[in-house]
């Protein structure tokens, strides 16, 4: 076992107080850094430039509820140009169920709406979110922390989040999936000090309507938060029955359905089901299914638009039709959700709204550092290792996981929604390398450190050797380049379009074979 007063990363001339103190600051700058950079950039101009983008539809539908008010009766739907080619916008409405549903959950493009009211300068919300990033590798360091019980796992964790590459790039475009990564993560810290706490006493009334406030938040915020309420729900109310104690349990509903409860009124008021907070499903889950779908590349089966017409956008007519499409070859879905699992080791970062590899050209915070893979590997070490141990500490992290890759078997894990794993990679990575010095420290445990590091190698040669499936000249797309051409040049600034166009075309001679 892991002894529990060594601390790798602990600053012995300092109090603690004074070490987080010094970490938040350094980190804080790290992320100041980044946004400075992606400021001066092109970058703020994306969101009002590129149409297709998520980006764009949900400053669009901020910009409404501002003119609509708060129950926003007529949600603003956004109509991109796959959509244009397969039906007219009336037919889409008829799918997704009417106007008045939202079409994605709803609670970010609200925040953004708040931005909006106090100032219509958009850097404010980048920064915010960017701070918020700060917010997210302490909660991740406090989560691992307090699930391990382990101050060396909680630094290490909340280090390796520091310079964890895809967080900054997330960091900056106006999509919802920053503000729900900090939900994902405070909920599973006060779940877990929630289910920990019965080992004293039955939790408090504020840890629980904590607890329920957030699991609340995680519904607004994505709509496949449902299963991990509905799942935690079933977890909290045994541990009730066992301790013969139902107000923690029944505080947590309550403020659960508290928080949700807007949702419902606004639904209610606007004639649309009164749970609904997202549209999305049948488009995503055909994508991601349909026999010719691509497990991470964002293009379109060639039945998209057959089978939406089939199904007339119903769940479950959408699901019936879209496994169908697997009816000659039965070993087809199967096959497909085994390339979707070996998809999480390709080191390519495969992006719908903002490309990971420009963001590498914009800020030096993601161009140096730590990559997707490099994490994966010592992270699926420390779940196996738990797993070993049976650690039940650790079992909202298996929860989680469990209805994470649900959510990606339903739909195709592109690099946005596989990053939502490595809330749980970081941790588990922790987790496993603490683990593996404090064997090492002991003298006695050589096998298991050598089986860590082949372990580790295997892995990583994996992950860049057969797994690596997509070849470099893939990594790079123009959209990007171009479109911050075209803003330099809207600015007069000639010398950093010339720049971002040769920045591209030496990105394709470097990705290119050399016997090309």
């Amino acid at each position: 076992m892991i002894v529990r007063g060594i601390s790798i990363a602990r600053l012995r001339f300092l109090p603690f107080r004074w070490q987080a103190v010094l970490a938040l600051s350094l980190l804080t700058a790290a992320y100041l850094v980044h946004f400075y950079y992606c400021a001066m950039s092109a970058l703020p101009e994306f969101s009002e430039l590129f149409v297709n983008s998520d980006m764009y539809g949900n400053l669009q539908w901020a910009r409404q509820i501002t003119e609509q008010g708060w129950l926003n009766p007529h949600p603003y739907h956004h109509f991109v140009d796959f959509m244009k080619e397969v039906a007219p916008y009336e037919t889409w409405m008829r799918w997704y169920g009417g106007e008045a549903i939202f079409q994605r959950s709803p609670l970010f493009t609200y925040v953004l709406a708040a931005f909006l009211k106090l100032s219509p300068n958009l850097l404010f919300y980048h920064l915010f979110q960017c701070l918020s990033g700060v917010l997210l590798c302490a909660l991740i360091g406090i989560l691992a922390r307090v699930t391990f019980e382990n101050r060396a796992i909680g630094w290490l964790a909340f280090a390796i989040s520091g310079i964890y590459a895809p967080f900054y790039v997330y960091a900056w475009p106006l999509i919802r999936d920053f503000l729900s990564w900090n939900i994902i993560v405070a909920s599973m810290l006060t779940l877990t000090l929630w289910w920990r706490a019965w080992n004293v006493r039955p939790p408090s009334w504020r840890l629980s309507m904590l607890t329920g406030f957030l699991l609340g938040l995680g519904f607004l915020s994505r709509e496949t938060f449902s299963p991990i309420i509905m799942l935690g729900f079933l977890l909290m109310a045994v541990k009730s029955f066992r301790h013969q104690s139902y107000r923690p349990f029944l505080s947590a509903v309550i403020f659960t359905a508290l928080t949700v409860s807007p949702l419902a009124y606004r639904n209610a008021m606007a004639g649309a089901p009164l749970l609904s907070s997202s549209n999305r499903f049948a488009e995503c889950f055909i994508v991601g299914n349909a026999a010719s779908g691509e497990p991470h590349l964002p293009s379109l089966p060639v039945e998209f638009g057959d089978l939406l017409r089939k199904s007339d956008g119903k769940k479950w007519a959408v699901i019936r039709e879209t496994l169908a499409t697997h009816r000659d070859h039965p070993m087809g879905l199967v096959t497909l959700q085994i390339r979707k699992v070996l998809a999480l080791f390709d080191p390519f970062e495969a992006s719908d709204n903002l490309s990971y590899y420009f963001m590498e050209d914009i800020s030096p915070l993601v161009r140096w550092g730590l990559p997707h893979w490099l994490i994966l590997i010592p992270g699926i070490g420390g779940l196996l290792l738990g797993i070993r141990r049976r650690d039940t500490r650790q079992i909202w992290f298996w929860l989680f996981m469990f209805t994470m890759l649900a959510g990606l078997a339903s739909t195709r894990p592109i690099s946005r929604y596989r990053q939502t794993l490595a809330l749980l990679w970081i941790p588990w990575c922790s987790y496993f390398v603490v683990s593996a010095w404090e064997a090492a420290r002991q003298g006695h445990a050589r096998r298991n450190v050598s089986l860590a590091l082949g372990f580790l190698v295997v892995g990583w040669c994996l992950c860049l050797g057969p797994l690596a499936r997509h070849p470099r000249s893939h990594y790079h797309r123009p959209l990007e380049y171009d479109l911050a051409a075209y803003i330099y040049e809207l600015q007069g600034e000639k010398e950093n379009a010339r720049w971002i166009r040769e920045r591209y075309d030496e990105r394709m001679r470097n990705s290119r074979p050399r016997n090309q």
